[in-house]
Parts: C-alpha cells; sequence; structure tokens
C-alpha cells in the first residue's frame, strides 16, 4: 500500500506538471520552498518504488515521473485532479470534450476533430483544441499551453492529458 505525505504530493504534482523542465533536487527546493535534504529524501523514497526516474547528465541529476510504471501514472492523474480552488462552474455544458483544464483565466477543452463548442462563460476565454494540437503546441514550449497545464484544475480528462504529458515527453 502507498501513502504519500503532503510534500511527496507536492513533488509528485510539481513534477507532473513542470515535465518539460529539466529538474534538479535543488530546483525542486527552490521552487517549492522546501529544504534540499527534504526533497533529496521524498524523490529517494518515490525512486525506490520507481514512482520517479533520475537521469544523470553531465554532472546533474534531473528527477521526472516514471510513466512506465502504471502506479506513477494513475498518481500522476490524481494530483492533476486535485485542487483546493472550489470551482463554480456547469460542466454539463462542455462534458462532450475529452478533457477540461480551468486555470483563473482560461478554460481549456481537448475534443475531436468533430464536436463543436459554442461555450461563453464570463471572463473566461474557452480555449478549444484536439489533442494533436495540444501536443504540438507544448512540444513547442507554447507558453500559453504550459502556463494552463502548470497552474490549471483539471476537470475531467486527467488520463487524457497524462497521455498527452507521456506523448510529448519523449521529445523533450
Amino acid at each position: 500500500m502507498l501513502s504519500l505525505s503532503d510534500n511527496e504530493f507536492s513533488v509528485l504534482n510539481f513534477l507532473v506538471r513542470n515535465f518539460s523542465e529539466k529538474l534538479t533536487i535543488r530546483n525542486i527546493a527552490q521552487r517549492l520552498n522546501f529544504s534540499p535534504a527534504g526533497v533529496f529524501n521524498i524523490l529517494k523514497k518515490l525512486e525506490k518504488q520507481s514512482i520517479v526516474v533520475g537521469q544523470k547528465l553531465g554532472t546533474g541529476l534531473f528527477y521526472s515521473i516514471n510513466f512506465e510504471n502504471k502506479i506513477a501514472e494513475h498518481l500522476a492523474e490524481i494530483v492533476l485532479l486535485h485542487s483546493d480552488e472550489k470551482i463554480d462552474l456547469n460542466i454539463e455544458q462542455f462534458k462532450q470534450a475529452n478533457a477540461a483544464i480551468l486555470d483563473e483565466k482560461s478554460l481549456l477543452l481537448i475534443t475531436d476533430n468533430i464536436t463543436v463548442f459554442d461555450i461563453s462563460i464570463p471572463n473566461i476565454e474557452v480555449i478549444t483544441k484536439t489533442e494533436d494540437e495540444i501536443i504540438d503546441l507544448l512540444r513547442k514550449k507554447d507558453s500559453q499551453m504550459l502556463q494552463i497545464l502548470k497552474k490549471g484544475v483539471v476537470l475531467f480528462g486527467e488520463d487524457k492529458i497524462v497521455e498527452i504529458i507521456k506523448n510529448c515527453i519523449s521529445r523533450f
């Protein structure tokens, strides 16, 4: 049975949402305001369970989620769904999408090539993209897409989002 502390959950969440970056223990610790020793212990525990992998490049050791591990993949889906924010949105109006991510000013709907959405939400930009378009934008390190993924709350379709991330990782 796997249980995660709040700090372990935070590190996993950070790794999933920042998948496009090469992250060292020091990078993670600084950006999460954790001690390097604490992050080291967390990563070693997760590495022992094959949830994260460390890759040595030159003198650096870079960590990422091990998407070859089904448990790690499932945990990635869980961290994407987690939010402390209260979301006051009628999801039914766009439930036909494959996935939806909401950040403070954008709603990203990931859809097929056929479904058309005519949705207007006050003070929120509704963006509709296919999986292939999202993958292409993430591979190009499009700042808006990366920001939505880093800061957004996945409303549904977490498995699709993880699949998109997996498809992008091989190119970074």
